[in-house]
């Protein structure tokens, strides 16, 4: 593809933005600069967290993309030290130790998406994308307001988690658990052109990738699960018509298997 194909088109559904870049590696920077420039955006560089945190008091941004491991501050603390100033920022998380525990705590703390090192162009473009419309939907709105409440203490019949901005888990009769996307993930990814399902019998685990939705333009989104267990149903009908799936649309339903230490994670309905 040429440097002219390559350029942002009105199809992207997503304007020219500021971008904050936190990274110790300056290839990082190099790579960023050179992917996110050719799709129209600003992209600022800093090698601290703290350099970070001083851009963000003194500019406006709208998105900050950060490592997790850095001298001094890493991820998490940046993501801390964001929450007590009050800077409410969408936050992509970039790491090349990626482990379950750092990830849902990133999570938590109040990234929106997180991607493994080393990276291609369509891992980083889709959620990306996906937290620049978000960004912009939010300042429509003049900000939404996430309830924090926490999660009940035992398992019930009806009872729905969501882990933030990404998907939900309702609980049924049986005890097994009907996961579908969250309506603000859907909101901020265009229309779908097809949704990708895992098979019955496979195993989930928390905070990985479960399904995968593709829009008509072609951005590749991974919806993070979650809970863990196994798939014992998938919906068929809707792999068939992706345009119709919407927040109350079931799509893989699993046997939770590891649902107390898991909840601490997720945002009660």
């Amino acid at each position: 593809m040429g440097e002219k194909e390559d350029k942002r088109t009105p199809l992207d559904g997503v304007g020219p933005a500021k971008i904050l870049v936190i990274d110790d590696e300056e290839v990082i920077h190099t790579s960023l600069e050179r992917l996110l420039g050719r799709k129209g955006h600003e992209v600022h560089c800093v090698f601290r967290a703290a350099e970070g945190i001083q851009e963000l008091e003194h500019g406006k941004y709208d998105l900050v993309i950060t490592d997790l491991m850095m001298p001094e501050m890493n991820g998490l603390e940046l993501l801390e030290r964001l929450k007590e100033l009050d800077i409410d920022i969408p936050v992509l998380m970039v790491t090349g130790y990626p482990t379950i525990k750092t990830a849902m705590q990133a999570m938590r703390l109040g990234a929106v998406d997180y991607i493994a090192k080393p990276f291609r162009r369509n891992e980083l473009l889709g959620p990306v994308n996906r937290l620049l419309r978000r960004g912009a939907r939010e300042k429509e709105m003049n900000g939404s307001d996430h309830d924090s409440g926490e999660p009940g203490a035992v398992i019930r019949p009806g009872d729905c988690y969501v882990l933030n901005d990404h998907s939900w888990a309702q609980i049924q009769q049986d005890g097994t658990a009907r996961i579908g996307v969250e309506d603000s993930f859907l909101q901020n990814l265009g229309s779908v052109s097809s949704i990708s399902l895992p098979h019955e019998a496979e195993v989930l685990e928390q905070g990985y990738v479960g399904i995968r939705i593709t829009n008509t333009d072609g951005e590749e989104h991974g919806v993070f699960m979650p809970l863990s267990g196994q798939v014992v149903a998938i919906n068929n009908d809707k792999v068939q018509t992706p345009d119709k799936v919407d927040a109350g649309t079931w799509l893989v339903q699993i046997v939770p298997s590891h649902f107390k230490s898991e909840k601490q994670y997720l945002r009660q309905c």
